[in-house]
């Protein structure tokens, strides 16, 4: 009697103990752990005008990566940002910026990045770069790097895919899409990409990460 006794302690123990134990995940999407800092970087945006992202330190950032030639999930995760862009208009300035920033520099030059803000009515900044030199894009290629973003090019033979600078045959772009939120003191909180896309999570995310 004693020791099934014992037992049942033992296992209500157990019971409390996962129920009361802190969850490590703080956020609905994928969180970042540990947090990871970026270096400073320095593109172009739509008005070929250089942007430097030490204008916007201590700010929350929606930092969007996407293609302007793009054939799935960016047109829904640009739409879903603009709802996002508006809902919390009263943050942006002080608190909040949006940067979208490309993944596939060889084709998208500034007058593509304003067709391409055109046609979704989005007025965010959206970011390429110059840096062309037998076909280095060391600057945008670092940025992808400390946002863990992947980006592979595979030749095409669709015709209705276009060349890019420093591209003689026709490719497709395979890259991690989504948003990556940055807090206040510049470290990456949370990942959203098409895999776990959630509106309102987002939103539940972003309000957190501006309270904090």
């Amino acid at each position: 009697m004693r020791q099934s006794a014992v037992l049942w302690v033992m296992l209500l123990n157990l019971v409390l103990a996962g129920c009361t134990s802190p969850n490590n995940d703080l956020y609905n999407g994928e969180d970042i752990s540990p947090n990871k800092a970026y270096r400073n970087f320095e593109l172009i945006d739509s008005n070929n005008t250089t942007f430097n992202s030490s204008s916007i330190e201590g700010r929350v950032i929606v930092v969007n990566f996407f293609l302007t030639n793009c054939h799935d999930a960016c047109s829904f995760i640009t739409v879903d940002l603009k709802s996002l862009y508006e809902e919390f208009s009263f943050e942006l300035e002080d608190n909040l910026t949006f940067l979208s920033i490309t993944v596939d520099p060889w084709r998208d030059g500034p007058s593509d990045l304003i067709d391409y803000m055109n046609y979704f009515n989005t007025s965010w900044t959206y970011l390429t770069t110059d840096d062309f030199v037998d076909g280095n894009f060391s600057t945008v290629e670092q940025i992808w790097s400390d946002f863990g973003i992947t980006v592979v090019l595979t030749e095409s033979e669709n015709s209705t895919s276009i060349e890019g600078r420093g591209h003689t045959v026709y490719y497709d772009v395979e890259h991690t899409n989504g948003i990556v939120i940055v807090g206040k003191d510049g470290l990456q909180r949370v990942r959203w990409s098409e895999d776990n896309w959630n509106l309102d999570g987002i939103k539940s995310d972003l309000e957190l990460i501006l309270q904090e």
